[in-house]
């Protein structure tokens, strides 16, 4: 594995130039931890905004879209959806904001637009609860678990109910779209549905753009300090949703449908914080700044030519990362998508899910401190198979456990699987393509992992969550992650790492 084991300088081709001691990344790092640099405290601001923004919503969306009501295919659709117009928008808005040097207008535009039809989403009135359809679940279940009832009324599923085993009340709970009038529940999916694309059309590049612009500021030479600003996301994320979920915990209360005691929260909480984060985000967007892409236009150099960054990606080496990166993309649509539906069904309450999320979270921070000086020292290589080998021993735990306490310290595996990979991906490509190209190529790394992967695996984890059951959907993620470490191994041995692109080569 020796084309993409190399060790990494970690400086793009056009700064190779500048000469630099073993000792000066290391000092760098070590300045960055203990000293706070007054001109990437806006980085460290927006980072914290931005994923204090998603740890208040996109943990629970899941569990939300359960309480709308929706079946697990229709929240593997809606989960899908998102991801795979962000695929197709973000690399597009990056592109045109590289080629038309827009990249803070188009920044603060998808912003807004995330503000808009996030909160939209949260605030849709749900369906109304009826008991009319109390018979016709009856008859499902009898049909289903092979039951021989024939009472009938509205406590004969009640009756029924409390006979079933714990893993068949959550299986009747696992779709509640029978406890709610169904014109009312289809009209609230189409809402849902139409603001989710409408939203990820507008937001798509925001991270792309973001991350561009502080690994534009700080430079290449530099990039060890991007994991000490990209900690500050999963420091958001994880003490967001720490809150979130406790807060969204005391508003728990039973409602009765047929008989059945059922819970429902108030997520409306979640919005609410939601709105506050995003205030940091547009404030922190407002003075981010692009340095190369000011000195091209003060300098009137030559628009860049995306057409080559984008065939750069087709060779068999670069293509064989973007492939393994779709896969774990999917699995970590997967987990999104349903590991925290999966905790609720186990009888995690609202607090143990955020509690998961702030073990995840403190995993990345640590792996975002450290990551850098540990690849100049062994490659990329070895930080991939551990991210894949993470994804394989997660999905694993997922499925064997019945408590739901027992996810936590596997959670420490996050770690690798996003953060270790994340910084990876983000040194190994950046490296091969100049600055003025940094929205486009972030545009298409995002693209890829959060659009097409992330889409794909909610998907196709929502058709196998209904066939199948989230147990059994997890083994078979196991098993794709487990297939996926065995090609990309065997594709990066056989594949030669192509020569990085001259700055010349990418330009009119």
């Amino acid at each position: 594995m020796e084309n993409s084991n190399e060790k990494i300088p970690v400086v793009s081709a056009e700064l190779q130039t500048q000469k630099e001691t073993k000792e000066e990344p290391r000092k760098s790092t070590e300045r960055s931890i203990f000293k706070i640099e007054s001109d990437l405290l806006i980085y460290k601001l927006f980072y914290f905004g931005f994923g204090g923004a998603i740890g208040c919503v996109f943990p629970f969306l899941s569990v939300y879209y359960k309480q709308l009501g929706f079946s697990p295919n229709q929240i593997g659709i809606i989960s899908g959806v998102r991801p795979l117009i962000g695929f197709m928008s973000g690399p597009v808005w990056g592109s045109i904001a590289d080629r038309c040097r827009i990249r803070k207008i188009m920044m603060l535009i998808s912003t807004f637009g995330w503000l808009t039809f996030l909160m939209g989403i949260g605030f849709v009135p749900p369906a109304a609860t009826t008991d009319k359809n109390c018979q016709i679940e009856l008859v499902f279940i009898n049909s289903t678990l092979g039951l021989h009832n024939t009472s009938s009324g509205k406590d004969a599923l009640s009756s029924v109910y409390k006979k079933l085993s714990k893993s068949e009340q959550n299986k009747l709970l696992e779709d509640r779209g029978w406890m709610f009038v169904d014109s009312q529940l289809i009209r609230v999916f189409g809402m849902v549905i139409a603001l989710v694309i409408l939203g990820e059309i507008v937001q798509s590049p925001l991270s792309a753009l973001s991350d561009s612009g502080c690994i534009e500021h700080i430079g290449m030479e530099n990039v060890d300090k991007y994991g000490l600003q990209r900690c500050w996301a999963s420091f958001g994320f994880g003490l967001l949703s720490l809150v979130v979920g406790a807060v969204i915990n005391k508003t728990r209360d039973p409602v009765e449908v047929c008989g059945i005691s059922v819970t429902f929260s108030n997520y409306h909480v979640a919005f609410y914080f939601f709105g506050g984060c995003m205030i940091i985000v547009i404030i922190s967007a407002f003075m981010f700044s692009f340095p190369h892409e000011k000195a091209a236009k003060a300098d009137n150099k030559p628009k860049p030519n995306i057409k080559h960054t984008f065939k750069l990606f087709l060779t068999p080496h670069y293509c064989s990362w973007l492939v393994c990166m779709f896969v774990m993309g999917m699995c970590n649509g997967v987990i999104w998508a349903f590991l925290y539906w999966h905790m609720e069904n186990l009888g995690a309450s609202q607090l143990l899910i955020g509690l998961s999320s702030v073990v995840n979270n403190i995993a990345e921070i640590l792996t975002f401190f450290v990551i850098f000086p540990l690849i100049r020292k062994v490659g990329v290589m070895p930080f991939m198979i551990l991210g894949i080998l993470g994804y394989i021993a997660r999905f694993c735990v997922f499925a064997f456990i019945n408590n739901p306490w027992f996810i936590l310290p596997v959670e420490v595996l996050q770690g690798f699987t996003f953060a270790g990979v994340w910084c990876v991906l983000t040194v190994y490509f950046c490296n091969a393509v100049p600055m003025e190209m940094l929205g486009t190529l972030q545009g298409i790394i995002h693209g890829v992992y959060w659009g097409l992967g992330s889409g794909t695996g909610s998907m196709i984890g929502g058709i196998l969550v209904e066939a199948l059951g989230a147990k059994n959907t997890f083994w078979v993620f196991a098993g794709v992650s487990g297939f996926n470490l065995i090609t990309f191994s065997i594709v990066q041995i056989l594949a030669k790492k192509p020569e990085a692109s001259k700055y010349e080569e990418l330009i009119d």
